[in-house]
């Protein structure tokens, strides 16, 4: 369930039923939703889930008989599947086994039922393709912190750094959405705004956040 962060660091719908969880939750009975707990948060951004890792899970949990929806929460803990009313009991044992291969396993007794109250608030949970908004999020947060790496070392001002940012979350929300038209880098797109030192500061932070989001080094503390 990795990201394809590194491969732009260093080299480089399904139809749904419902547009929110609002909507879904008001269709949906407690009986007919099931919910996992799911190792999806973001390595580089811990406060969200991980949309490019759950999009996949999301989006192939859909197309399994006796599946309506598929969610996962914002803090990418949990994966709430709302079956379809006449999905028997050996039809969700089989979804069940797979999502266990990813992971994820079935909550049960007062943790089910909290976590099935909470998916039918309709907040704060996103739908398939959806978790796209989490892989913008999630961009937006690491081209800040390679940014602010630089500026921090090399006085980069605002007239740089602020459009160097942009340019960081444009690159990066293409690659976590699938919507990348080829290897760009990030370093290569930094040409236009840094010097070869601030290059080899940039060079430093990238590896850095290969190492966050590899699991080797934790996410620094901001401020």
């Amino acid at each position: 369930m990795k990201t394809h962060l590194t491969t732009v660091l260093a080299g480089g719908l399904l139809y749904a039923p419902f547009a929110n969880a609002a909507d879904a939750t008001a269709a949906v009975t407690a009986d007919r939703v099931s919910v996992f707990k799911a190792p999806l948060v973001c390595p580089a951004a811990p406060q969200i889930g991980c949309g490019s890792a759950s999009k996949p899970i999301l989006l192939d949990l859909e197309k399994q008989p006796g599946v309506l929806e598929a969610w996962l929460n914002r803090a990418g803990t949990r994966i709430a599947v709302v079956w379809k009313p006449e999905s028997d009991a050996e039809t969700r044992r089989k979804v069940v086994a797979e999502l266990k291969e990813d992971h994820a396993t079935e909550l049960e007794g007062k943790s089910r039922d909290e976590s099935v109250k909470d998916f039918l608030s309709g907040k704060g949970w996103y739908h398939g393709a959806d978790v796209d908004r989490l892989s913008e999020e999630e961009a937006d947060i690491i081209a800040a912190r390679l940014v602010r790496f630089v500026k921090a070392e090399t006085g980069l001002p605002n007239n740089k750094a602020e459009p160097l940012q942009r340019a960081f979350s444009d690159l990066l929300r293409k690659d976590l959405t699938g919507k990348s038209n080829g290897p760009n880098r990030l370093e290569d797109v930094a040409r236009d705004y840094l010097d070869a030192e601030q290059i080899k500061v940039l060079k430093a932070a990238i590896k850095d956040e290969e190492a966050i989001e590899n699991g080797e080094k934790p996410v620094p503390k901001e401020g």
